[in-house]
């Protein structure tokens, strides 16, 4: 018996998602161009012979490639011409398909390419969208070859016309990202979802090959161990919400932040508390037992326009972990159950029959992750508009009358002081390692000469120096970080705006959980296989079927599989012909 290298040659890597060739190469060549026509072959005195495992013809094979079957809304979907896919036969050498519009690529294979405008039934326009996938090359081609020399490959998805090797990634037509096959309103599994949820599956193909003969004593016959390769691939799956409180959410936050310039220019306004602590703390630096009097004193205080694009930014940036995407301008949530459940290796490589398990845990994950995702988000733009506000230009000018009491003419005025800050509110904030407050800018105009007082001038002066920053620095921090000032106001406002998109999430997620059913790598003749009216989901005697995704709903009529290739069966029958 040959080894199964001698039948098959694995084009694609099913670790790259590009899974394996159907085509089925002959024993003497390992290229596709060496298949031969069904034939006897003719020895030199006319006795016709039964040939070997490339030439007999003493097989009857089937095999089948199906983008799309099951039943939704209580539609087979087995009636709909559209989607019958094609279906390949061959008895002793005679070759049948379905349907007859099929393609031929040699005398034993035939495509038949589904488009997705072949699919404009009310049904599955409502349930169904399968968009046009990326690059032109192998769009959802269901492929089929029956051989009567005793093999039979299928393939669907996908599929390049001519060989059978099937794309799990989308990307090997030269597209860049890899297409939606489909995506499924999750309305037609679970009713109770009212939320705007779909279920998208990325590019997905099957393949599936059976090679029935073996030389007995030099004779064809069937070969009761057949070599069988099935492989699927699938590009991603991930469930889709859309949210319109992300909507509400940037727009509520982007309205906070475009109000910060004003709210920081009526910080600086005279009857505000920021302009009065300034100049009630300045005041204080001359210390009654200096000699000398404050008079009078005034203070005004500006701040520049806060550069903002940084945290305008963030609003249109998405946020990811990997597995939950939010699309901050699209307002959509996307889910992915293939990171959630098997991590960066995804959906290939598993084992027949394997569940994508989304139980009431995953959705308190997918809510968990989407809360952290928003919360780290607020925090950074809540970052971003400090820092904008710490870059802010900011200039202070407080003038201080000073005055002295001289026994003779009674309380004369003296000087004026003034003190000067042309900076950033940065330079009077926190920073790690700690640096000196900056000193104001000092001018002083003596308003007499010979006046009392004076010799104490340049005590209180270089107080006022000393002592303005940390006055500023304490100011700045009560208006702009105090409670119920202005930067917590503005995070506070940012954080309530990101809460109802959580709980949209939470409430969308809910209703699936326990109830959505995903199997990947459907092989209805293995263990575990889930128990379905579909067509796919059953297999003959001697047929082997593998389909890429099944999805159901516990207590729902309604199934999809996705990319379903079938070989066989294959019944010898060496008394024809």
């Amino acid at each position: 018996m040959r080894t199964p290298a001698e039948r098959f040659r694995t084009l694609v890597p099913l670790a790259a998602l590009t899974v394996a060739s159907m085509a089925l190469l002959t024993a003497t060549s390992g290229t596709l161009a060496a298949w031969t026509d069904d034939e006897y072959v003719s020895t030199g005195a006319g006795v016709m012979v039964a040939g070997d495992c490339t030439t007999t013809t003493l097989f009857q094979t089937e095999s089948a490639g199906r983008q799309l079957s099951g039943s939704l809304g209580g539609a087979d979907l087995d009636t709909l011409a559209a989607v019958q896919g094609v279906k390949v036969g061959n008895d002793n050498g005679t070759v049948t398909v379905t349907p007859a519009t099929a393609t031929q690529v040699d005398p034993v294979t035939y495509t038949s390419a589904l488009e997705a405008g072949a699919l404009g039934t009310p049904l599955l326009s409502a349930a169904v969208g399968l968009n046009q996938s990326a690059g032109n090359a192998g769009a959802y081609t269901q492929w089929a070859q029956a051989k009567a020399s005793g093999q039979a490959a299928g393939a669907a998805g996908l599929v390049s016309d001519q060989s059978g090797a099937i794309d799990g990634t989308g990307s090997a037509a030269g597209s860049t990202t890899a297409p939606t096959v489909a995506s499924v309103n999750l309305a037609s599994f679970v009713p109770s979802s009212a939320a705007a949820m779909t279920l998208d599956v990325g590019a997905v193909a099957s393949s599936a090959a059976v090679d029935a003969c073996t030389l007995t004593n030099g004779w064809p016959t069937l070969d009761p161990s057949p070599t069988v390769d099935r492989s699927y691939g699938i590009a991603g799956l991930r469930l889709n919400l859309s949210a319109g409180s992300i909507q509400t959410m940037t727009a509520s936050v982007a309205e906070t932040v475009d109000g910060l310039g004003q709210e920081l220019a009526a910080a600086a306004a005279p009857t505000r508390s920021l302009t009065a602590a300034v100049k009630a703390g300045v005041t204080g630096l001359v210390l009654p037992d200096s000699g000398l009097t404050v008079g009078s004193a005034t203070t005004e205080i500006t701040f520049g326009a806060p550069d903002l694009t940084v945290a305008r930014q963030l609003l249109a940036t998405p946020l990811t972990d990997g597995v939950v995407t939010i699309d901050l301008v699209n307002a959509r949530i996307y889910f992915d159950l293939a990171k959630l459940a098997h991590g960066p290796a995804g959906l290939n490589g598993l084992d027949p029959n394997t569940p994508v398990a989304f139980d009431a845990t995953n959705a308190q994950i997918l809510t968990q992750r989407t809360s952290a995702l928003l919360e780290a988000w607020d925090e950074a733009v809540t970052a971003e508009v400090e820092k904008a506000l710490a870059a802010t230009a900011f200039t202070m000018e407080t003038t201080l009358l000073l005055r002295a009491k001289n026994g003779l003419l009674g309380t004369i005025d003296v000087a004026e002081v003034t003190l000067r800050y042309d900076t950033t509110v940065g330079a009077f904030l926190p920073r790690t390692p700690p640096v000196p407050l900056p000193a104001p800018a000092v001018s002083t105009t003596i308003l007499g000469l010979g006046l009392p007082g004076l010799e104490l001038l340049g005590s209180v002066t270089a107080a006022l120096a000393s002592g303005t920053g940390a006055v500023v620095a304490g100011a700045l921090e009560d208006a702009l970080f105090g409670s119920g000032a202005l930067v917590p106001a503005a995070a506070g406002a940012i954080q309530s705006a990101a809460l109802p998109v959580t709980a949209a999430a939470e409430s969308a997620l809910t209703p699936l959980a326990d109830t959505l059913s995903l199997t990947v790598n459907v092989q209805p003749d293995q263990p575990g296989a889930p128990v379905g009216a579909g067509a796919a989901g059953s297999a003959a005697d001697g047929q082997y079927k593998v389909s890429a995704l099944r999805i159901a709903a516990v207590g729902s009529t309604a199934e999809i599989y996705l990319a379903t290739a079938a070989a066989g069966p294959i019944v010898f029958r060496p008394g024809v012909g």
